[in-house]
């Protein structure tokens, strides 16, 4: 699997490209750093009587072919292109993404705090034309396409600091993640 890393002031994205049945064994401590259902009350139902899941510290967004999460004794679960801003993994001991097709991509966002940090986080995708709203403290990453924001247009891979209201116009099909705590 190739990679190529982007840093931002308050992330670090890395942009992983991998031919199809290859697999990345994701280490515990970069998939949660250590971080439990406390950490991360705002999804602590969904880790409810799921006592292999944990918290993600990472955002992963799929943006071309796809993968399957494989961990513990979980059947596959599929990451396809267009989908991301996970919230938590099972299976963590033995966890890994395998490649569904020639020329998967997924780019991975970490936060840089020192301290771990749940970041709550949803998917962005949309066609040219569509809006969205941006909100203060907010972070919004751009995958692949290019969104118009305050009459600038900014194309991905970009990361943008939300700091007032916005609400953000599709100018190029997108594939991204909004992250806030």
């Amino acid at each position: 699997m190739q990679f190529r890393r982007i840093r931002f002031e308050n992330f670090t994205v890395t942009i992983f490209t991998a031919h199809a049945g290859e697999e990345r064994i994701c280490p515990p401590s970069e998939l949660t750093r250590g971080m439990t259902a406390a950490d991360a009350p705002a999804i602590a139902h969904l880790l409810e009587g799921k006592d292999d899941a944990r918290p993600l510290h990472t955002i992963p967004v799929y943006t071309k072919g796809g993968f399957e999460a494989l961990g513990g004794d979980h059947a596959p679960d599929p990451r396809p292109a267009g989908s991301g801003a996970t919230q938590f993994v099972r299976g963590i001991d033995n966890y890994r993404l395998r490649s569904t097709a020639e020329g998967s991509e997924y780019h991975c966002i970490t936060p840089k705090s020192k301290t771990p940090v749940f970041w709550e986080r949803s998917f962005v995708s949309g066609k040219s034309g569509d809006t969205f709203e941006m909100l203060p403290n907010q972070f919004i990453y751009i995958a692949e396409g290019s969104i118009e924001l305050a009459g600038q247009t900014f194309v991905g891979p970009t990361m943008l600091e939300i700091t007032k209201p916005y609400t953000a116009k599709i100018t190029e099909p997108v594939m991204g993640a909004k992250l806030w705590c």
